[in-house]
Parts: C-alpha cells; structure tokens; sequence
C-alpha cells in the first residue's frame, strides 16, 4: 500500500461456512486502486471441506489465515483485531463487495484524522441507485433502538462490519462485547468507545455493498437477541451516558414492553445480571 503517511490499514475479515462469499469479498478487494497493508481473515467455520476453501482462497490472495475462536460473531471480531498488525484496521464479512476508490477514501479519511474511528454506510445488491453520502448507520438510543442523531458532532453510531478503528482500541483492550453472540450489542460498543474518548465520525465519501442473502444471526434465537438489546439499553444509560431522562427513558421502555408482553422478566432479570457483572473497560 502506497500511502505518503505511516498509515497501515489492515482489512480483518471474519467468515464463517461461506468460501464462495469470501472470494468475491477478497477478489473484490484486490481490483482496489490502492491495496490495504495486509488482509487477515478469522475464520469460525465448523466444516473441513470449507475451512481447506477458505485456507486455499487466504493464500491464493495472500491473506493471513486463522482459525477462529467459534464463540460468535463478537468474539471473533475480536480475535481477528488482535490479529491485526497495521496502525489501523477495517472490520468486515465475508459478504461484502466495493465501489471503486473505496479502500484510497478510507485511507484518506485516516490520514486526516488519525485517531478517529470511522463509520461507514452500506447499500444492498437490490438497491437501484447506489450514491453519495450513503446511509448513516444510526447509534443507540436509550429505549433500545437506532438513531441518526441531529448533532453529528456528538455522533457515535458503529457499523457492525465497516467500521475503521485505530489500533489504540485494540491496546487500550476495548473490546465487542462478547456476552451475547450477534445482537445490538454492536451499539453498545460505539457509545462506550465514545464514553472512553474516542470521536467517531460517518465517512460520506465511500460505502460498501453487503450481500446479505445470508446471516449466522438467523441461528440466534430471538430471546437472547432481546437481552442483548436490554443488556445495551442499561450499559447505556446506567454507565456511559447516565443522566435522568436517559434512565427514565431506558425504565419506562422496558417496563412497556414487559407489559405488552414482548420480554419476559427472566430475560430482563439476565440482561441485569450481565449488566452488573460485565467489565465495562
């Protein structure tokens, strides 16, 4: 990677049972008009005949292949970003495809502000017109859904699987939550990297395609999904952002939806559970 800075950015790839995917990610990769520092992939797939794929498609492109830690998604995001060994590193999956100067806009954007993480937006293959700015990934809100705030200057939405962060984040240990799989629990970890420092901001000037005709989340069952939302509301409003109308909102919401049926108190009861006991780093 050509670059007049010391910037390094490394892509880490998490996969898992999907080598078709993961070459049309990696082969995409590869016609960028600037190639990142180093590609690293962690792969959680549980079938032989698609881990030797998923090997053979790492070293075709040169990628830097490792077995994943098969205890869901946030784990091996994790794992992946320790792997990593450029000043920054980009997340992404196994189903996503790039616009042309996508890896040379990410680059700039990190060359103008170091120390920045930087959130980006997605379109989907059925999508008509793919333009710019694209989509800003919302960021969490105390009754538990996604925002796009008015006041960008105090944004801190995450993309799950686009999202550049500087390797500081990796050596401060601030880390995915890995209590619960796949969830919102993503949201959870923009507004405690905001709540340690850290700015966030949207990068306008490039997006990504997510080929999302498949996901693990679908082997996910909906009641630990709803702790992982209940798990991010408290962490939120009880630890990072802890003001009055932020718990009142977090209570009332949940009360709500305890009434009408949508959590039970034992879901509830867990998510406090792994509230108290979680180290918010």
């Amino acid at each position: 990677m050509s670059s007049k800075s010391e910037i390094k950015l490394s892509v880490a790839i998490v996969t898992r049972n999907r080598p078709d995917s993961l070459f049309e990610t990696i082969d995409s990769l590869s016609r960028q008009s600037v190639q990142p520092y180093e590609i690293v992939i962690s792969d959680d797939s549980n079938q032989e005949e698609l881990i030797l794929r998923n090997k053979k498609i790492a070293e075709k492109f040169g990628g830097h292949y490792f077995t994943g830690p098969q205890n869901g998604l946030y784990a091996n995001r994790n794992f992946v970003a320790k792997k990593c060994t450029g000043t920054h590193f980009r997340t992404m999956d196994d189903d996503h495809f790039f616009p042309e100067d996508h890896l040379k806009n990410c680059i700039n954007a990190i060359e103008m502000e170091p120390r920045t993480i930087w959130t980006l937006g997605e379109y989907y293959p059925r999508t008509k017109h793919m333009t710019l700015p694209p989509p800003i990934p919302g960021q969490l809100h105390p009754r538990g859904f996604s925002i796009v705030p008015v006041n960008m200057n105090e944004y801190f939405g995450i993309s799950c699987g686009g999202t550049i962060y500087p390797a500081e984040v990796i050596k401060e240990k601030i880390f995915n939550c890995e209590i619960y799989k796949f969830g919102s629990t993503f949201l959870e970890y923009g507004a405690r990297l905001k709540s340690k420092g850290f700015r966030i901001k949207f990068l306008a000037d490039t997006y990504f395609v997510h080929n999302d005709t498949e996901t693990t989340g679908s082997e996910i069952s909906y009641r630990k999904l709803r702790e992982a939302r209940l798990f991010s509301m408290l962490c939120y409003s009880f630890e990072y952002q802890k003001t009055w109308k932020n718990q009142i909102q977090t209570l009332a919401q949940i009360s709500y939806d305890i009434l009408m049926g949508r959590y039970s108190f034992s879901e509830v009861s867990r998510a406090y559970r792994n509230f108290r006991v979680y180290p918010k780093n």
